[in-house]
């Protein structure tokens, strides 16, 4: 069973691990104002670094991590823990990963390795994975999404800095059932299995000044995956910025995405599909204006994206609207498509629009 369903209430600590053991040490104080959430409800601890969940949804517990902290124990967990941070701050300039499409599995693993690999030449704070992790629980049986979701999580836990994942439509367990063999009753099916292994499908947290939202953009149609948001969601990440000052600068990370040029020149882009009687484009987040609508008044500065395989930087003419970056895949040897990964550089609140590195060489631009 699981354990958060079994409770009315789950309560823990958030503590200050000042010698980053990742245990609760004598002498070690509880964080006051830190967020907890289950994807549903978010809290704050109290003066002595308590939280209370009324009414857990059963979805994992994450910490939203504070800018100028880092995790010393898992920063989700199933039961009801305490949560361990440690000081870490961030100098004025640093960097991060963005990556896209590993599609991993034993025959392509070395190019996820190269991938991370390229991240840590460039002393990167963390990497994000714009999902399609793995390839593939779509249409496979339990046994070898299991084994693929396995050496995803292997592969990046080797890393040398946090790998913050999000899921994409590779990642949904089972639900070409004529394909997979899987009946739609089974425990892991759908998401459930991304978030046995990965966390919560979607959550945020802070680094320096900025503020990063991980997204779910897949929403799912009986047997087919389509770009949505659920209302669930939208209200969480109502929540979640109405605790940030109106000038933070916020990332989104999804994988279908929100807004890309492919749409209109390429035929995978302008697939249609008819969900709940309204037709509408299947390889976009068909209800992206309602993100937009939930992040009005904030400082959205840009939006990282999957799923087209190929990389595209996207400028609206409107001051302050956000800038839509799609990575290649890493799962694509040169020449067609190109493939690699973006290098971000942050000054202060300013994020610029990034390095191309190339899995396969130059160039970088």
């Amino acid at each position: 069973m699981n354990m958060l369903l079994a409770l009315a209430v789950v309560s823990g600590l958030v503590y200050d691990d000042t010698n980053a053991n990742g245990h609760r040490d004598a002498g070690e104080r509880g964080l006051a104002g830190v967020a907890v959430s289950d994807g549903r409800s978010l809290v704050e601890t109290d003066a002595e670094g308590r939280y209370r969940v009324d009414a857990p949804t059963g979805h994992p517990l994450f910490v939203i991590v504070p800018g100028d902290r880092r995790a010393t124990t898992p920063w989700y967990a199933r039961t009801a823990p305490d949560f361990g941070l440690a000081s870490s701050p961030v100098p004025d300039t640093w960097t991060f990963a963005h990556m896209s499409d590993t599609h991993i599995q034993p025959e392509n693993v070395e190019r996820t390795r190269r991938a991370l690999a390229l991240a840590a030449e460039r002393r990167v704070e963390f990497a994000l994975v714009s999902g399609d992790l793995v390839k593939d629980s779509l249409r496979v049986g339990e046994q070898r999404a299991r084994s693929l979701f396995g050496l995803y999580r292997d592969e990046i836990a080797k890393a040398s800095f946090p790998v913050r994942s999000a899921m994409g439509n590779h990642d949904v367990f089972g639900i070409e059932r004529d394909k997979s063999g899987v009946a739609a009753d089974n425990p892991a099916y759908g998401k459930a299995l991304f978030e046995e292994f990965l966390g919560p499908r979607y959550f945020s947290f802070d680094r320096g000044r900025v503020h990063f939202i991980v997204l779910d953009t897949i929403g799912v149609a009986d047997t087919l995956y389509y770009g949505s948001l659920d209302d669930e969601q939208l209200a969480w990440i109502a929540a979640d910025v109405a605790r940030l000052a109106p000038t933070t600068p916020i990332v989104t990370l999804c994988h279908i995405p929100l807004r890309n040029g492919g749409v209109s020149t390429d035929p995978f882009g302008v697939e249609l599909l008819t969900v709940a009687g309204i037709e509408g484009l299947r390889h976009v987040v068909r209800n992206a204006p309602a993100l937009t609508q939930a992040l009005a008044g904030r400082n959205w500065t840009l939006a990282l994206q999957g799923h087209f395989h190929t990389a595209e930087r996207l400028r609206q003419w409107d001051e302050g609207a956000p800038r839509y970056h799609t990575a290649p895949a890493v799962d694509h040897p040169e020449p067609e498509p190109f493939s690699g990964l973006f290098v971000y550089t942050v000054r202060g609140a300013q994020i610029d629009d990034g390095v191309l590195v190339g899995l396969d060489g130059p160039p970088s631009k």
